[in-house]
């Protein structure tokens, strides 16, 4: 049996044991959601190209651990817990489209693969697919569960199209006069709310949870989650490429908008500033490569790195202050642990 399942005591590598545990649970879930008729070819089988690339599996995994953490039985979560991951995938195929990435999870994006139109159509049919799950939670978990899981999703939904469309909206007017709360806001929005505060809240409303307790969760959640995103900005420029399976560097060609050029951008001499202003509001198909390693020497050089490190390994000592809070209502268990763990390990992690 599954260690997620059975509550078995934890070990000395149990995240990356729950990590795959809920992988796979969610997989055959996920596998037993898409259809399987005359559309396959054209429609369901790319649906699961992304999810059978192995992902790390974060959001259902909170959302599993908070349900079980809480006392909540594992078959009543694991519908929902798949209705994120879908979303997820939804959210990485129209992202990768509206970045041009290159690659996802070690292989070239959907659409480098099959074309913008039937990438947008995929991304749009695994959000059409989460319609029926949640509405058959109101047979599983009752009306006023469902009720509150369709609110934490349509809140989830609506927060990250506006992150989304922040940074949209930075990139088209090439605005670089940000600050740092500007880039939390946006990483509120656009990653802290579907990657960790609504699986976690989902979760511990599966198992019924007060408000009260769901409010401290979802802040610790809110807190991992900033950390997790400077993290994963970091490894976009330092990460050993074979284990990141994403584009080394795709940020600085993106011209994305980073805690790290945020910083750079005012930390640098002016001429600095104004030659990194100049290579980023080039479009990625006219950058060159000694373009984007001088980039990269700028940011190294200011010492922006080490600051956004610096950063992150605060927020994730911070929500580990907000996760001693629950030690009066959530008992030690595997799952538990597991919700404590992901503070680090958002911030250790290689890939």
């Amino acid at each position: 049996m599954p260690a997620v399942a059975s509550g078995a005591p934890a070990d000395a590598d149990t995240l990356a044991c729950y990590l795959e545990d809920c992988r796979q649970l969610v997989q055959a879930e996920m596998e037993h959601m898409v259809p399987r008729n005359r559309y396959g070819p054209v429609l369901y089988d790319l649906m699961l190209d992304y999810p059978l690339r192995q992902g790390k599996a974060f959001r259902p995994s909170l959302c599993i651990a908070a349900c079980r953490a809480l006392g909540g039985r594992l078959q009543d979560v694991i519908p929902t817990a798949s209705v994120l991951e879908l979303y997820h995938n939804a959210f990485l195929l129209h992202d990768d489209v509206e970045d041009d990435s290159l690659k996802r999870r070690g292989g070239p994006t959907l659409h480098r693969a099959y074309g913008v139109p039937v990438a947008v159509n995929v991304g749009d049919g695994l959000q059409a697919l989460c319609l029926q799950p949640l509405l058959d939670n109101t047979a599983l978990l009752g009306l006023g569960k469902a009720l509150k899981i369709l609110q934490v999703i349509a809140a989830m939904a609506r927060h990250s199209v506006e992150g989304q469309a922040m940074e949209l909206d930075w990139v088209r007017r090439s605005v670089w006069q940000l600050s740092d709360h500007d880039y939390f806001l946006m990483c509120y929005k656009k990653t802290c709310w579907y990657t960790f505060m609504a699986p976690v809240q989902i979760g511990a409303t599966v198992a019924g949870a007060s408000d009260h307790h769901v409010a401290t969760l979802r802040r610790y959640a809110g807190t991992v989650g900033l950390a997790f995103q400077i993290h994963d900005d970091v490894l976009n420029l330092v990460a050993d490429e074979g284990r990141y399976g994403k584009e080394i560097g795709g940020d600085l060609w993106e011209g994305k908008r980073t805690l790290m050029l945020i910083h750079m951008l005012r930390t640098a001499k002016p001429a600095e500033q104004a030659r990194a202003r100049q290579i980023l509001a080039t479009p990625r198909g006219d950058k060159t490569d000694g373009q984007i390693e001088e980039l990269f020497a700028l940011v190294k050089r200011c010492g922006s790195i080490a600051y956004a490190r610096s950063v992150a390994g605060r927020l994730a000592r911070h929500a580990e202050r907000i996760f001693a809070r629950t030690t009066d209502w959530m008992p030690p268990s595997l799952h538990r642990e597991f919700l404590l763990q992901m503070a680090d390990h958002v911030i250790a992690r290689d890939k």
